[in-house]
């Protein structure tokens, strides 16, 4: 679980973890460069042969490498949290989209179907009956003007929300492919300063471990 704790630079940097810390807070990784800076100024400094030693405090390094478990933990939450809200958003705008399609679709039919039931009517010129009743033509054309043109208007508007909602559903894609492409740079970044943590960890583990040899042989 080592290379998921330099992920909390990438956690800190989506909107949804802003939105939820304040701008006073300091980010994790300050956190954690802080403790190691602290860690590495408390620890008993000598030199030999012209080298820097340190000798580190096992309480405070077990101390550290437990926050640091506990930090990785909650970033992983972060970014699982945020990820799953994205795809949720997604889901629904193209449900949205699809159920406005088949609204648009089922709106040309009966146009179409309107349309259809006009052109018969005006094949029968001289007399014009609805529902049994003779309308003057005049009357009859108004109408269907009035509901041609309604329809017209609920075309329109159902036109305008379908592209509407497309463009949000592209828009949230776009927006899905870019934290995506900003994870895996994230990743990357995270990998090599993880590796240059564990370096550093590993030197100071280093150099503890030869001066407790070197202490063992003196003592004897």
């Amino acid at each position: 679980m080592k290379h998921l704790l330099l992920l909390l630079i990438f956690a800190l940097s989506l909107p949804a973890a802003r939105a939820q810390n304040t701008a006073s807070q300091p980010t994790g990784s300050q956190n954690l460069e802080s403790q190691f800076s602290n860690l590495k100024s408390k620890s008993n400094s000598y030199q030999e042969k012209g080298q820097t030693f340190k000798v580190v405090n096992q309480k405070m390094l077990d101390a550290f490498w437990d926050n640091v478990k506990k930090t990785m933990l909650v970033t992983e939450k972060q970014l699982a949290d945020a990820r799953k809200g994205t795809d949720k958003q997604l889901v629904e705008a193209r449900q949205r989209i699809a159920d406005q399609e088949k609204q648009l679709q089922d709106l040309k039919l009966e146009n179409q179907q309107k349309q259809a039931s006009i052109d018969e009517s005006d094949k029968a010129i001289a007399s014009i009956s609805v529902f049994g009743m003779d309308m003057p033509k005049q009357l009859y054309v108004i109408l269907t003007s009035v509901i041609i043109l309604g329809l017209l208007i609920a075309m329109g508007v159902i036109l305008s929300l379908y592209k509407s909602n497309k463009r949000i559903a592209v828009e949230k894609q776009r927006a899905f492919e870019e934290v995506d492409q900003e994870l895996a740079e994230h990743k990357k970044l995270a990998r090599e300063k993880e590796l240059k943590l564990k370096r550093d960890l590993q030197t100071e583990m280093n150099k503890v471990s030869e001066l407790n040899q070197q202490l063992t042989s003196r003592s004897k």
